[in-house]
């Protein structure tokens, strides 16, 4: 499986590599559509007229198509829900559970009320010797700005 996983990262960062972005789009459609908010292959080229795609900002979304990681738009308001049920499944029950109330009224909106850096910050302080942590990303690649939550584990860095 990892054998798999490094082969398909190997053809997409050769890809990159030769612009290749029309290849790309037909093998990662999903990921480029989310990423760039279009929905055909005439959207991506028009698009690819006046920008490329930066290969960082697809591993990013790319995780989230994956369910490696939890996208959230940063207009969505209330995530408490959305960012408990990821948690809920990424983490050991106990960790989860030292981290829960933390998640309740989990806020992103960046024209008013955001908390969620804050908020994962002080789950990390609960995460110290345990080998996780909570990993956000904020990217305004492409859009108005997006994060996305991920779950490192020791094995994992």
């Amino acid at each position: 499986m990892i054998k798999m996983i490094d082969n398909k990262k190997q053809m997409i960062h050769a890809l990159f590599e030769k612009k290749d972005y029309i290849q790309l789009y037909k093998m990662e459609k999903e990921t480029i559509q989310q990423m760039l908010l279009i929905e055909s292959q005439e959207e991506f080229e028009d698009f690819l007229k006046y920008e490329e795609i930066e290969e960082d900002v697809f591993y990013l979304y790319d995780s989230a198509v994956q369910g490696e990681s939890l996208l959230i738009g940063g207009y969505e308001g209330d995530i408490s829900e959305r960012v408990t049920t990821f948690l809920k499944q990424k983490l050991p029950k106990e960790l989860f559970d030292m981290v829960a109330p933390y998640l309740k009224n989990l806020y992103v909106d960046f024209d008013a009320k955001d908390n969620i850096e804050k908020q994962i910050a002080a789950c990390n302080q609960h995460f110290k010797n345990t080998g996780y942590d909570l990993l956000l990303c904020y990217d305004e690649s492409y859009c108005a700005g997006v994060y996305f939550l991920k779950v490192l584990h020791d094995r994992e860095k």
